[in-house]
């Protein structure tokens, strides 16, 4: 029997070529849909498949310590605007005090940036923590999930 590609396999490729704003709201938008159409399992399986920038809450530290080190902290205090208090803490725990302070520091200067910098904040540093996970030197483990990505 030949290799069938599932649509959700599809949309995975695809997604992974879009930036981190547009994957995050075709999930939102497809949420209601997989829902009300009885198929959480798909909507499980797409979320367990793509990593968001939120998934740094679940992020080990070594990894984090090490992707403190590809990203400036510049794009890191833009792109924590409004991220989920799990995200920044985890985050947090890796740094160092200066590195913190720092950071504090940087943060109390971006009081008016847009969204698309805070998506493009984001976007960089998602495509290194992607670099790190294909070398196994970062490593996200989901709550929701029974694999290690």
């Amino acid at each position: 029997m030949a290799n069938r590609t599932r649509g959700i396999d599809i949309l995975v490729d695809i997604l992974q070529y879009c930036d981190t704003k547009t994957q995050t709201d075709i999930i939102a938008g497809l949420t209601p849909i997989l829902e009300q159409e009885r198929r959480p399992d798909l909507l499980s399986e797409l979320r367990k498949q793509i990593i968001l920038f939120e998934d740094l809450a679940y992020a080990n530290q070594a990894g984090v310590q090490m992707l403190l080190k590809y990203v400036t902290i510049k794009d890191l205090a833009v792109a924590l605007i409004g991220a989920p208090e799990s995200v920044v803490k985890n985050i947090a725990a890796a740094m160092s005090n200066n590195m913190f302070n720092d950071l504090k520091a940087e943060a109390t200067l971006r009081k008016n940036v847009s969204q698309s910098e805070i998506s493009l904040a984001k976007e960089r540093i998602i495509n290194e923590v992607k670099g790190l996970m294909k070398e196994n030197r970062l490593y996200i483990d989901k709550p929701d999930s029974n694999k290690i990505y």
